[in-house]
């Protein structure tokens, strides 16, 4: 069996080790064989027999391999050369890739237009990500922050006007397990964290802004130093109490309502629902302060 190639020129042996001192390029185009134009949706097809084949050990066979360059430090005046990638594609989709079992999309592909697209399938990962930070995503206006991504190391890292966003269809937007505990006993994390201006900001459509529970302790914890520690905006003059609220009235409520007196001075009065009678016009009021 003869040696694969040894120099630029020569032809290519499968089955074997060819080296070449120059780059290779494989451009498809029309003509004789393609009068009609290419038959085929792809240049170059790799694959495996009968999707499969015996080996020496306990591993599957890899359809492409492909390493780029590592970092090189030549000692001249060219200084160290930098790493190469493994593979670069430019396309529709840079990268388009399908685990077994799941039926190819192109509609999706056509659709999404990303620099990576991944398709797991129902039992399966779409696109995985594992190292400091598992996946870091930059809007494209927005510079990349390496010393903060050293610090932060997370699962999901975005960095942009939004640092990431979620849209739930049928649930949450964004969903956050923390590690698991009591506090006060050992380590524990919440699920969401917040931290800025404001910490977590809610806003409700159709719902709370804000919904807490708990099944073993406190719904809500609310600590400050210089302030107190809940504030609740009073509703505006023209709603003297809550019996003038439009909507309804559940026991347990707490409302703030706010009055001016002849010479303009403003007082707040802290009402709370003793009993609801489904709208806050029947329900009973009482005023605490």
């Amino acid at each position: 069996m003869g040696s694969g190639a040894d120099e630029s020129g020569d032809d290519m042996v499968v089955g074997r080790t060819n080296k070449s001192e120059d780059r290779t390029i494989l451009v498809a185009t029309n003509g004789d064989n393609a009068p009609g134009g290419y038959e085929e949706d792809f240049v170059l097809s790799v694959s495996i027999e009968d999707d499969h084949v015996l080996t020496n050990g306990l591993h599957g066979v890899d359809g492409i391999h492909a390493t780029g360059s590592t970092e090189l430090a030549t000692g001249g005046a060219i200084g160290t050369l930098p790493p190469g990638n493994g593979i670069v594609a430019r396309g529709l989709n840079g990268v388009v890739g399908y685990v077994h079992g799941a039926l190819r999309d192109k509609a999706a592909e056509s659709n999404t237009q990303a620099g990576v697209f991944g398709a797991g399938g129902i039992d399966a990962v779409g696109v995985f990500g594992s190292g400091l930070n598992g996946v870091v995503g930059c809007e494209q206006s927005t510079p990349r922050d390496t010393a903060w991504e050293m610090l932060e190391t997370a699962g999901v890292l975005g960095r942009g006007p939004i640092g990431v966003a979620g849209d739930g269809l049928n649930g949450p937007g964004v969903h956050g397990r923390g590690t698991p505990g009591v506090r006060g006993e050992g380590v524990s994390g919440p699920g969401v964290s917040g931290e800025g201006e404001t910490g977590v900001f809610g806003n409700g459509s159709r719902g709370p802004g804000i919904l807490a529970t708990s099944s073993a302790e406190n719904a809500g914890v609310f600590e400050s130093r210089r302030r107190a520690q809940i504030w609740i905006v009073p509703l505006g003059e023209k709603i003297s109490d809550p019996t003038k609220l439009p909507g309804h009235a559940e026991p347990g409520e707490l409302c703030v309502t706010i009055s001016r007196d002849e010479r303009g001075a403003t007082t707040a009065s802290l009402w709370f629902c003793a009993a609801g009678a489904g709208k806050a016009s029947l329900a009973n009021w009482v005023k605490i302060a």
